[in-house]
């Protein structure tokens, strides 16, 4: 098991670095530091998501490893199962930017990559995370959907519907992250609080939502996908 490499420079946010090439792990940490961060450096992904069962960082970059590229989709996964920091990936190949945007990353680059560009994604993902994070408390529109958390409800061309505590809460953490399967692990710890069947009131309270919004035909649908969890995907 690789231990974990001497952390960079600056205090101001945190990340962790895999990246088993070691001239390619110096220039990613120094955009790290360019981008006014520090980084927690590995060669290792095993060592890593150790690593991010045990501290909170605010941002992931990942250089798959071209022994890594075949498990992209499992990795990435199980990365999303411990942070929802953001979650860069520098990889190879044409068909890498789909697959792994789908997968759950927030963005990616080709390698070799540009110096430049890489801090500009940092940054960029830095202030997306800033800004995304959040809870349907009071107001939000969203492609025409009114939210509005005072009274739990969801309006759309004309029609409302109502919600309980428990499915506005669901609803809340599904919308804060559109467009991504999220599993009930990651539901849970993004916010969601569960009974002692969780899976099964998971289950429950997705269908009761998805019967909600049924009728309202909003520009949005609540999926399942097994393996993968659920995804408030808008269309």
């Amino acid at each position: 098991m690789a231990e974990q490499l001497e952390s960079g420079g600056g205090t101001r946010w945190r990340a962790i670095l895999i990246e088993a090439d070691d001239h390619y792990r110096a220039v990613m940490a120094t955009c790290i530091g360019l981008a006014n961060g520090r980084s927690d450096q590995f060669r290792n992904l095993t060592t890593a998501l150790q690593a991010l069962d045990h501290q909170s960082v605010d941002l992931v970059l990942w250089g798959v490893d071209r022994s890594e590229q075949s498990r992209r989709t499992e990795l990435i996964s199980e990365m999303r199962l411990r942070t929802e920091a953001p979650l860069i990936v520098v990889d190879d190949g044409t068909d890498s930017a789909q697959l792994n945007l789908e997968a759950g990353a927030d963005r990616w680059l080709p390698r070799p990559f540009i110096p430049g560009a890489l801090v500009a994604s940092i940054r960029a993902a830095l202030r997306q995370s800033a800004s995304s994070v959040m809870e349907i408390a009071s107001h939000a529109e969203i492609r025409g959907m009114v939210l509005d958390g005072r009274r739990r409800t969801l309006a759309f061309d004309g029609s409302v519907v109502t919600f309980t505590r428990q499915e506005w809460s669901l609803l809340s953490v599904l919308v804060n992250h559109p467009n991504r399967f999220l599993s009930a692990r990651e539901i849970v710890r993004l916010g969601w609080t569960a009974g002692e069947h969780g899976q099964e009131q998971l289950r429950t309270y997705v269908r009761r939502i998805r019967v909600k919004i049924a009728p309202l035909n909003p520009p949005c649908q609540l999926l399942s996908q097994h393996g993968h969890g659920y995804c408030l995907s808008f269309v």
